[in-house]
């Protein structure tokens, strides 16, 4: 807060102040439902001709508009007309997210308060090229977009989700090219590490994209949304179709010096990859058998484990206590107050959860709260476009010369 008023006549730089009391009173907008005039003043802690004069440049710049409720007079209040109230335009802008996958691709679209207006989801094919996928996904975006009725100089920002080992450069590298990460299981899409995936979307799509990885971007909408709203350092094991995992800590992602922290599923000695192949295995023997398409394998899998089939429990509880070990690697480094299981195959409760619960405990110091995930197959879609608020919403508060 920056106050107004004079202090032994040295009133500093009063362009520097007006900038601050604005990054002051827009702040106070974010955190609140709704503001009064009064409770403006109070919150930026200036004049009241101050607050006013505030209230009105936002007003004219589009940040702030007048809800149509108001508060009645109750306890404490005074009788008489109710108190106009303010509120952050949430229609401002528009954020977009977007989950590229091996098997699906996922967009979504919220305003500036987080509300989503619009998901859309498109089939792909796993065997697809870098170039096709990232067609598909520019289509499916702009859909979107017509079906919200906006156009991109409405988008105030784009994020993106990937299955891969991301540098902090925001490209998909195969570590395995050079001496530095020879003996790790890593995986990528088909072709992306051969294309500049957010130079490809921003051309197709007219806006800046970045680019970061798909697990942590779960991660980031569980804490947002989900089971970890309530918990700043977090332990996320996303199980799919494959295994990943994000760190939380107070709160924020960890993406370490490199952006590559938590991508401990390239270990071969943890098993995460063979673990995957034998679920991906069983999950195919299942699909021929009942004639299904495959995309479903872990599904089917659980839904087999628990029809009491020795062989899919089989694979099932080993592929769990391998997601258990690995999770356990994680909590001894960063002590975290829960785990989330995240992924489609967390939405099988307690035939994962229990037996994830029981190798976790073999493994840790102290026993650890295990919650399952609240969010669906939008998850990383919705990350990526919470990425993508974080960044407008840094810069919109962002006074140069402070």
């Amino acid at each position: 807060m920056q106050s107004d008023r004079a202090d032994g006549g040295r009133s500093g730089d009063s362009s520097l102040l007006r900038r601050l009391n604005r990054a002051a009173a827009l702040q106070a907008f974010l955190d609140a439902e709704a503001l009064t005039p009064r409770e403006l003043r109070d919150a930026v802690g200036v004049s009241r001709p101050t607050a006013e004069e505030l209230l009105t440049d936002l007003l004219a710049e589009g940040w702030v508009e007048e809800t149509t409720a108001r508060r009645q007079a109750g306890a404490g209040r005074t009788p008489g007309r109710p108190a106009r109230q303010f509120r952050f335009r949430a229609s401002a802008g528009y954020t977009t997210g977007i989950d590229i996958g091996a098997h699906k691709t996922m967009t979504v679209v919220t305003d500036l308060r987080g509300n989503t207006l619009a998901r859309h989801r498109v089939e792909l094919d796993p065997e697809s090229t870098a170039d096709e996928r990232l067609r598909i996904v520019t289509d499916a975006v702009q859909h979107i977009w017509r079906k919200t009725h906006l156009v991109p100089e409405d988008i105030i920002g784009i994020a993106c989700g990937v299955t891969g080992a991301l540098r902090v450069s925001d490209r998909v590298q195969d570590v395995r090219q050079g001496p530095v990460g020879s003996d790790l299981t890593v995986y990528s899409l088909p072709g992306f590490t051969e294309v500049d995936v957010p130079a490809v979307l921003a051309e197709g799509l007219g806006r800046p994209v970045t680019v970061a990885n798909d697990v942590k971007l779960a991660a980031l909408a569980e804490h947002w949304k989900g089971a970890a709203q309530q918990y700043r350092d977090v332990v996320y094991m996303f199980a799919g179709h494959r295994a990943g995992a994000g760190v939380l800590i107070n709160g924020e992602v960890h993406q370490g010096r490199h952006g590559v922290a938590g991508e401990i599923g390239t270990l071969p000695m943890l098993g995460w990859a063979q673990a995957v192949d034998d679920l991906h295995r069983r999950g195919s023997e299942l699909a021929a058998a009942q004639g299904i398409a495959p995309g479903s394998e872990g599904e089917l899998v659980i839904a087999s484990a628990a029809l009491q089939d020795p062989e899919s429990q089989r694979v099932l509880t080993a592929f769990t206590e391998v997601l258990a070990r690995g999770a356990a690697v994680l909590a001894l480094a960063v002590d975290p107050e829960v785990i989330i299981l995240g992924g489609g195959m967390s939405r099988g409760g307690a035939i994962i959860a229990e037996p994830f619960r029981r190798e976790l405990a073999k493994h840790t110091l102290v026993p650890i709260e295990v919650a399952i995930s609240t969010m669906g197959a939008d998850s990383v879609a919705l990350g990526a476009a919470r990425l993508a608020l974080d960044a407008f919403i840094t810069d919109l508060l962002t006074v140069p010369g402070a």
